[in-house]
């Protein structure tokens, strides 16, 4: 280091010999830090110099760089066009082996309508409803059977086989009851008969009551029982009471989230739906159930999907620009951006296979973040650039820059693979494509990015726009750093306060609305729903739509069935239970031995000869027929038969619940009441039945989100400050990155539980992520602040402001999603960008600067030892060479 020209514009010779050599503080323009044990010198020039040889390797080579960058977004491509579906279903959030999703699998196996939708037709009269039902269920019937398992439109058939069969239906006890009060009647009838009889009661009495067994109020409920049945058989159950509305249930042969079979389903209910409008224009038809609901939140991913992306290219291109000053650098950023981000998904379609709720807007995300490293690579390159050569100022900025983005990288990767501990399927997706994606942007940015800017950028005629470093400068440079630590203290004692209240009052979030999507579609569709559900009953499709209990055996039925019953009893959210017990009526040998009784005393009153003619029509139409036997289930008509019949054959092995009145199918404490109650049913032999149904799944999602946040967040922080201590050292900039991480996350609760905000199924995983901004931003402000603080503020605080704006407008991107759980991702998220971003321009620099007694000393000590020209910010400092000599010299 003996070679050491007289830097320009005076100063000691002898003292910037002795500084160099202690290395203590070498302001390198570079930005590389030079650690207080003499060891910066050294440090930097090996980078230096692995960067020099490095930049002319690419240089060399740059065309087969870029050809193979080429092949590669090519194949990653076609990868995502061919192999990487879009999946809205929740099943895909959770893990293969959740009880809802294992269930839901063994079910679908069983069973051979695989889900639901329904087709409501409104009409302005009851014939025109019939009219229009018929001929769109014919028309439906004729669907492939591939998307049609079989439709259901009219039970007249089953209604007429019940009444049939009435008397193998009717309770036992209800048929001894009838049987003994006809019994009774009869003897009376034969006492009074007596020529001998004496009859003493009171006549008034039996006057009043009109019947001689009118006093007993069992036979008075019996009456109102008979009434009520009849009543029920009377109705269609497709048919509303004014009898203008209808609907077809459709038992698909495929999942719902089979989306290409959705559309193909759709499309031709469309298609019938709008000749239908044509034939008849004053009728409505609407569509609900599995198949339209998943449609609708598939179409607003997509679009919600399509729109952010746009709003964050352009937005991210202005600022850019405003920053820049070139729009050949912002094509050449937004190359190598686009580039890594198909090659992240194409990755994703060979290691993932799919996207999911979750993981559709990662797009977005992956850019927003992503493009963070190439700006400061960009800017720095820039700020040299203008002194030095082009390979010479791209070395140099890839040795400054190298560390502190690679160590943002990591943290972000980092970030994102916690979400891997998760027991969410969707989750440890997410983790896959985010880490995977931050780390491919980085590569990216170090390798192809450079190639693209020596090849394509023209001679800069000015750096990057200085205004955003001096804005960040002149907003949060402090002269008294213990006092900004004191006051960063203080906030976070607050946040901490807010933070713990918060936890504790249950900051999860259980109103449903707020997880689903807005969309005109999707609402169109819940709103037939709620309309089928006030005219026919909940139970016919969507989220309150039937939960399924499976068993192995017949003999298992009775005891599940009574169970549940039990449990609706016991827990209000559990409604009416179907089972074969309703189809195939159990005790019939005893049933239909009191039935032959009835029927002899029926016909013994008959004969008396006595009665009046209601009497005798009344009794001829409870006297039960000839020949009447035990029901099988060869008997039962084919709809209520294909009902009970599984694929195999077997049949009655499943059994329905619906939900009981007091059910809100949008508040999740419901649904993971529900899903517990049906679950505790035990089996005759031990263990439980499988469970498998809408409600049971989102049940599921919430208990996880419970269950898997904490540990998230947990493995995430700890991960973090492991890699921050083990690539920074245990240094003050650790210390100061790490304060700041802290702050920025604590401030991102805090605000985010002052604004109500719940957390939800998806933006739970903003709190990891943010921790990983938390490290991205402080690292890169704190690698320069060791030098200066303020300085840094001014050089690098422009190009993380920069970094910062384009990643929150990723995330405020995300407001256009008509999906509200995307939303509230969006929202957490950004509110963490801004807490992050403002803790590493006042932490870091504050926590740096302790070590200066005072601003006045801090001054001196600069002055004293390195020339004005030399200081931090000033481009007049050059390393040209590094080796055994090291000369600076001046542009000059």
């Amino acid at each position: 280091m003996s070679a050491i020209r007289q830097p320009p514009g005076g100063g000691s010779r002898e003292a910037y010999r002795t500084h160099v050599q202690t290395g203590r503080r070498v302001y390198f323009q570079a930005g590389v830090t030079a650690t207080p044990r003499g060891m910066g010198v050294a440090l930097t020039c090996r980078m230096r110099s692995m960067a020099s040889r490095y930049v002319d390797w690419l240089v060399r080579h740059s065309g087969r760089v870029m050809a193979l960058g080429a092949v590669l977004v090519a194949v990653s491509a076609a990868l995502m066009v061919w192999h990487l579906p879009l999946r809205a279903d929740l099943a895909y959030l959770l893990p293969s082996d959740a009880p809802s999703v294992r269930d839901a699998a063994a079910l679908v196996a069983r069973m051979p309508a695989k889900d639901t939708n329904l087709v409501l037709v409104v009409a302005p009269d009851p014939a025109t409803r019939a009219v229009v039902v018929a001929r769109v269920a014919a028309q439906i019937a004729m669907i492939d059977p591939a998307l049609v398992d079989r439709i259901e439109a009219d039970d007249a058939g089953t209604r007429a086989f019940i009444a049939a069969h009435r008397w193998q239906y009717a309770p036992l006890a209800d048929l001894e009851l009838a049987r003994d009060t006809l019994a009774a009647r009869v003897k009376a009838a034969k006492v009074k008969a007596n020529p001998l009889f004496i009859d003493l009661a009171d006549p008034s009495d039996a006057a009043a009551s009109g019947s001689p067994d009118a006093a007993d109020p069992r036979v008075a409920a019996l009456k109102q029982r008979q009434a009520d049945a009849a009543a029920r058989l009377a109705k269609p159950a497709y048919v509303s009471a004014d009898g203008t509305t209808g609907v077809i249930v459709i038992r698909t042969a495929f999942v719902a989230t089979d989306v290409a079979k959705d559309r193909r389903l759709q499309s031709e209910l469309d298609r019938i739906a709008g000749g239908v409008h044509v034939a008849f224009p004053s009728t409505r038809i609407g569509f609900a159930g599995g198949v339209t609901v998943t449609l609708a939140e598939q179409a607003a991913l997509v679009r919600g999907v399509m729109l952010s992306t746009l709003i964050t290219g352009v937005l991210v291109a202005l600022v850019l620009f405003a920053y820049l000053r070139s729009k050949r650098l912002i094509a050449l950023l937004t190359a190598n951006l686009v580039a890594a981000t198909i090659l992240a998904f194409g990755i994703a379609a060979l290691t993932v296979g799919h996207l999911n709720a979750a993981t559709a807007f990662l797009g977005a995300i992956i850019a927003g973040n992503g493009v963070n490293y190439g700006i400061l690579l960009v800017a720095r390159y820039l700020e040299l650039r203008r002194t030095s050569d082009a390979p010479t100022a791209m070395a140099a900025a890839i040795a400054g820059t190298l560390r502190p983005t690679l160590v943002a990288s990591l943290g972000a990767a980092i970030a994102y693979g916690a979400l891997a501990v998760t027991k969410f399927r969707g989750f440890a997706d997410f983790a896959w494509i985010g880490g995977i994606g931050m780390l491919v942007c980085w590569v990216a940015s170090f390798v192809l990015l450079p190639v693209l800017v020596l090849k394509y950028a023209p001679a800069p005629r000015r750096a990057a726009s200085e205004w955003f470093g001096a804005a960040v400068a002149r907003v949060f440079a402090v002269r008294r750093p213990l006092v900004a630590c004191a006051l960063s203290l203080v906030a976070v004692t607050g946040a901490v306060g807010v933070t713990w209240r918060y936890i504790a009052n249950d900051p999860f979030e259980y109103d449903m609305t707020q997880v689903r999507s807005r969309a005109t579609d999707a609402q169109t569709a819940r709103a037939w729903l709620r309309e089928s559900d006030r005219l026919f009953g909940r139970g016919l499709a969507g989220i309150a739509g039937q939960t399924f209990v499976a068993v192995d055996r017949a003999d298992e039925v009775p005891v599940v069935v009574s169970a549940l019953r039990a449990a609706a009893v016991a827990h209000p959210v559990v409604g009416p239970v179907s089972s074969i017990l309703d189809a195939i009526p159990p005790d019939q040998a005893a049933k239909l031995a009191v039935v032959a009784e009835l029927r002899d005393l029926i016909d013994e009153a008959m004969a008396a000869g006595d009665l009046t003619d209601a009497q005798r029509a009344e009794l001829l139409g409870q006297r039960p027929p000839e020949g009447l036997r035990a029901v099988t289930v060869a008997d039962l008509p084919a709809d209520l038969a294909a009902k009970l019949t599984e694929r195999d054959g077997s049949v009655g092995r499943i059994i329905a619940v619906k939900p009981g009145a007091a059910f809100d199918e949008y508040d999740g404490k419901d649904l993971i009441a529900f899903a517990s109650a049906v679950r505790e049913v035990p089996l005759p032999g031990g263990g439980h039945a499988a469970v498998a149904g809408p409600s049971v799944l989102f049940a599921d999602v919430l208990v996880q989100i419970q269950h898997d946040g904490p540990i998230v967040t947990l493995v995430a922080a700890v991960a973090l400050a492991l890699m921050v201590l083990l690539v920074v050292g245990r240094s003050r900039r650790a210390i100061a990155v790490l304060a700041a991480t802290v702050t920025g996350t604590l401030g991102m609760v805090a605000v985010c539980a002052l604004l109500g905000l719940k957390i939800n199924f998806l933006d739970f995983v903003a709190l990891p992520i943010t921790l990983g901004l938390g490290i991205d931003y402080a690292i890169n402000i704190a690698d320069r602040a060791a030098h200066d603080p303020v300085a840094a503020l001014r050089s690098t605080g422009g190009a993380v402001l920069v970094c910062s704006l384009t990643t929150m407008i990723g995330y405020a991107s995300l407001f256009v999603s008509d999906n509200m759980a995307i939303r509230g991702f969006g929202i957490a998220s950004l509110v963490g960008e801004i807490t992050c971003v403002i803790a590493a321009f006042v932490v870091v620099p504050a926590v740096v600067a302790l070590r200066f007694h005072s601003p006045r000393e801090a001054d001196d000590r600069r002055s004293a030892t390195v020339p004005a020209q030399h200081r931090p910010g000033s481009a007049a400092l050059d390393v040209r060479r590094c080796g055994s000599r090291v000369r600076v010299r001046s542009p000059s």
